[in-house]
């Protein structure tokens, strides 16, 4: 559901634990949950777009709590395009495009907006709060911003960078973070610079080169890239203050890892129904061991409470 992650199906199975739906009544509630049951609690209340309240609602829930906390809503928070283009520049190997968020902006607000920032055009022009590819579009010129951007909302403005590889094609890296240990879960290859997983059957199915790549990258756990995509990816862990993460990122003509978007709101169990893709999951292995590192790192923590929203929440 949106504003959540699928992660909990990492959890290890002898582990048994309570699942905290967090509506909108729930502080109000005479027999909710004490947290203090519970040895951690994980939090998969992951966009701070679109569940900002519901994010303060179980901060001030875990305020007198003393146990573990994975991916305290307060770092959830400070984890929007713009915040963490901010915290992610100047990354040595890490080419962050800039990012402006405007709020309801009034007509021509927009390309004024862009013109102050010193902002170049094209942009990715998006609503806040939205993830898997999904954009308004990308706009050339001052006209075409104003009327993506009309009416109220929140927009997110993204410098567009071309990431395209030699042979023309686009390269979408996907590294997870489980407690500071990285895996890699997909790389997909495309044509068009906007990549959905879709693009996985539409254009690699057919092109063995392209599904060895993908293979020959997922030997390792973390990626068999060069090293200074270790070192970068090292540096952005630091920075994020999440105990789990995913990251997104191409990497352009030059060697340099371009940014596309870091949160906890990206899926890790994604199946491939075509079976050439089956490689895909061997990557499961490894994350379920490093979720499982890091939700019981004492092997103490035996109830764990996994906080998530309701259906419609």
């Amino acid at each position: 559901m949106a504003g959540n992650s699928d992660i909990h199906q990492l959890i290890p199975k002898t582990v048994p634990f309570d699942q905290l739906n967090l509506g909108r009544q729930f502080l109000k509630a005479h027999d909710r949950p004490d947290p203090e049951r519970y040895d951690c609690v994980l939090n998969l209340v992951t966009d701070p777009d679109q569940h900002p309240r519901t994010l303060e609602r179980l901060r001030k829930l875990l305020r007198p709590y003393h146990g573990r906390v994975i991916n305290r809503p307060e770092a959830v928070l400070r984890t929007s395009r713009d915040q963490v283009a901010r915290r992610l520049a100047g990354i040595d190997g890490l080419r962050v495009p800039r990012v402006l968020r405007l709020r309801n902006p009034r007509p021509g607000g927009a390309s004024a907006a862009v013109a102050r920032a010193g902002l170049p055009f094209p942009l990715i022009a998006r609503l806040a709060g939205t993830h898997t590819g999904q954009i308004i579009g990308l706009v050339e010129g001052a006209g075409p911003l104003d009327a993506a951007c009309a009416g109220p909302g929140e927009f997110i403005l993204t410098e567009f960078v071309d990431f395209a590889s030699e042979d023309g094609l686009y390269r979408k890296y996907r590294l997870w973070s489980f407690g500071g240990r990285a895996i890699l879960k997909q790389a997909i290859v495309s044509d068009r610079w906007n990549i959905h997983n879709s693009d996985r059957a539409r254009v690699m199915r057919d092109r063995p080169d392209l599904i060895a790549e993908e293979q020959r990258l997922l030997e390792r756990p973390e990626g068999a890239f060069p090293e200074p995509i270790h070192a970068m990816f090292r540096q952005v862990q630091q920075r994020m203050g999440l105990d789990f993460f995913g990251m997104d990122f191409g990497i352009d003509k030059s060697g340099q890892a371009v940014l596309f978007e870091a949160n906890a709101t990206m899926s890790f169990l994604v199946a491939a129904a075509d079976p050439r893709f089956d490689y895909l999951d061997q990557a499961v292995g490894p994350a379920s061991d490093a979720f499982a590192r890091m939700l019981l790192p004492d092997r103490l923590a035996t109830s764990p409470a996994v906080v998530q929203l309701p259906q419609g929440g």
